[in-house]
């Protein structure tokens, strides 16, 4: 059997190899083939010890995955990599949220390669992934009994200790989280500085696009910015818009249900612009609105009306209520009046 092209991977390429992983974790069964091509390629040492100290790093007890588990599994891994962005050179606690995501791909590939896989730590100790496509939204519990809605083209890891649980979460999800007897704090972590720290409470996160939206609809929750030494008490009601590019935020008082409605299947209009309609339709569907006009963007409607997950159904429904016309070419909706 032909050999892969080694040389162009990088670290995590190597990480999810699975020859890779079995000469890492099986030091005392020899592998020829890899000490020979490490002389054979001296420029990708750096690479493979950083997928060694990544495996490394990691240790498993394995369990029996059924067929069916291990197709979901796959999918949830096609999903988790899509567009995984390659390390870069940033501050030791943003090299470790990347590494993170790393190691649950990394912790996913090796589900499928050889069952399933829990941490030794602590026999408490559990990893859970799940992700959604464009119009899609799922609802689950997690392992916790913590009941989450992913929005579309969303994902979320999920890993618990006996200490904390926590949660990254790339795209939007509403959170209505369980309170435990041992008061084990539920951190939501965005991979862009936001952190969000609760005990019991129904929140919404959204860092689909320029910024993160951390909406909160009952309880209380703390929210800390990575690199501002900022902390912020938010109580029902309060919404927390930070922008990604230039670091700054505001807090403000908002009708909650706008934000969190979703989650049960409605569209909350309270003066609703064509431009968050343009931004709903990107965020679900994957829809570029064009307006030529952009005063038209500016326009806004009050009201609500049902969520269906099917994209040309959502733009006729938007079309009536902005009495507008939408001609649509592809992923591309052009807007102007009738």
């Amino acid at each position: 059997m032909a050999r892969k092209d080694y040389s162009s991977y990088t670290a995590r390429d190597f990480a999810l190899d699975e020859d890779f992983q079995q000469w890492v974790l099986q030091p005392a069964t020899r592998n020829v083939f890899w000490e020979r091509w490490l002389e054979q390629h001296p420029e990708k040492e750096n690479d493979v010890r950083e997928a060694r100290q990544l495996l490394q790093g990691i240790s498993f007890t394995s369990f029996q995955l059924s067929t069916g588990q291990k197709e979901a599994l796959w999918e949830a891994i096609c999903g988790g990599l899509e567009g995984e962005a390659p390390s870069s050179q940033e501050p030791a606690r943003t090299n470790w949220r990347q590494l993170w995501k790393y190691a649950a791909a990394l912790l996913l590939g090796m589900l499928i390669a050889g069952g399933w896989y829990w941490w030794k730590a602590a026999p408490k100790n559990t990893i859970l992934s799940s992700h959604t496509r464009l119009g899609e939204v799922k609802t689950f519990l997690l392992p916790d009994s913590s009941e989450v809605t992913l929005n579309a083209n969303s994902r979320l890891l999920y890993a618990s200790t006996g200490k904390h649980r926590e949660v990254w979460i790339d795209g939007e999800a509403f959170f209505h989280v369980k309170h435990t007897a041992s008061h084990r704090k539920f951190i939501v972590h965005t991979y862009d500085n936001v952190h969000v720290e609760v005990l019991g409470t129904q929140f919404n996160v959204n860092s689909a696009g320029k910024e993160v939206v951390v909406v909160l609809q009952q309880g209380k929750i703390q929210l800390s910015i990575e690199g501002r030494n900022t902390s912020l008490a938010l109580q029902p009601g309060d919404i927390v818009r930070y922008n990604k590019q230039d670091g700054d935020f505001t807090k403000s008082s908002v009708n909650a249900d706008q934000y969190v409605s979703w989650h049960t299947g409605r569209l909350v209009m309270e003066d609703y612009s064509l431009a968050d309609a343009a931004t709903f339709m990107q965020q679900v569907f994957g829809k570029t609105i064009i307006v030529p006009d952009t005063q038209l963007l500016k326009y806004k409607v009050s009201g609500s009306m049902p969520i269906i997950y099917n994209a040309d159904t959502m733009l006729v429904q938007l079309e009536k209520v902005f009495r507008m016309k939408f001609n649509q070419k592809g992923d591309e909706v052009w807007i102007q009046k009738k």
